[in-house]
């Protein structure tokens, strides 16, 4: 009897339980529909304006042509959501983006630490961004052969998407394989740790992530090896003459990836090496896998950059 008044004084006005906060993912309504991933180095994408970067600079025709070679892989990729490497700047990125067929609606790149070249990754979205963060000032492990505070090449640029389930990207483009061979080895592991302890300090239940770019390794180096034992590989099914996506001397190597955390992975189908689309554009293939998600309908128009983003 005693329980009984006690429910009847609960449902009083003013006599409620307190609210609760909700850890749930974003829901969407509507169906699963499928979404194309994609990741590409576009190799030296420079403006025609001379800066204090060493970076070539091309004459307003070699910049135009450029552009337009750009954009017709980027057509024909049809790429939701197109992460790049090796792009200028945001002014660059955007020009190339008013070139294509149907332009993105969202967009992003965020000055990084290549101080020398002055190129960074950058994203072209079809889906809604939540949040894009920057992880150039992220201090990598301390490691034999590496300086304490050494830190991304470019960045490894944080990209959520408003999706179901969520979905993180982190865009890479790492350190390259020239001069002392164990020495860049050894960078790029580093970074490859760093890439790591990020996506565990920013993981979070039921929200899936991808990590993608050129990492300028392949999958059974030692360098790598941080990445590719945690994470599952889309193409590890592919035979060797077709995972390549890079030629170096008529030498073919599989140095652009694209890695499914196990949120991820079992949403992941139809990896794909474009090696023909872009023979005479780039030293590189684009790649992509086919996605299973579900996202708004409607996507704003927002620019992303260090400052954040902006409508446009």
């Amino acid at each position: 009897m005693r329980l009984l008044l006690i429910l009847l004084l609960c449902l009083l006005p003013g006599c409620r339980p307190p609210e609760t906060v909700s850890s749930t993912p974003m829901r969407f309504s509507g169906d699963i529909r499928e979404f194309r991933i994609g990741a590409w180095n576009v190799r030296n994408f420079f403006d025609s304006t001379d800066d204090p970067y060493s970076d070539e600079v091309p004459s307003d025709m070699d910049y135009e042509r450029k552009t337009r070679e750009l954009s017709r892989v980027i057509d024909s990729l049809e790429a939701d959501f197109l992460a790049l490497e090796e792009v200028e700047n945001l002014e660059a990125l955007k020009k190339l983006n008013s070139t294509l067929k149907q332009p993105y609606p969202q967009l992003g790149l965020v000055e990084g630490n290549d101080t020398g070249r002055g190129i960074d990754v950058a994203f072209l979205s079809r889906i809604p961004v939540k949040n894009v963060i920057s992880h150039a000032h992220h201090d990598l492990p301390e490691r034999p052969g590496v300086s304490r505070g050494y830190r991304f090449s470019r960045d490894c640029l944080e990209v959520q998407l408003q999706t179901d389930p969520p979905l993180t990207i982190f865009i890479n483009h790492l350190k390259a394989a020239r001069g002392d061979e164990k020495k860049s080895a050894a960078k790029r592991r580093v970074q490859a740790e760093g890439i790591v302890e990020i996506m565990q300090a920013t993981d979070s239940p039921g929200e899936a992530q991808l990590v993608v770019g050129d990492l300028n390794d392949v999958p059974e180096s030692w360098a790598l090896e941080p990445l590719f034992s945690r994470l599952q590989d889309p193409f590890a099914m592919m035979a060797p003459s077709e995972r390549a996506t890079h030629y170096y001397h008529k030498k073919g190597s599989a140095i652009d990836h694209i890695l499914a955390d196990e949120e991820a992975f079992p949403l992941c189908f139809n990896a794909k090496v474009w090696s023909q689309v872009a023979r005479d554009t780039s030293d590189h293939s684009p790649i992509s896998v086919q996605m299973k998600l579900k996202a708004p309908a409607t996507v704003e128009k927002k620019i992303w950059d260090t400052s954040g983003s902006k409508s446009f």
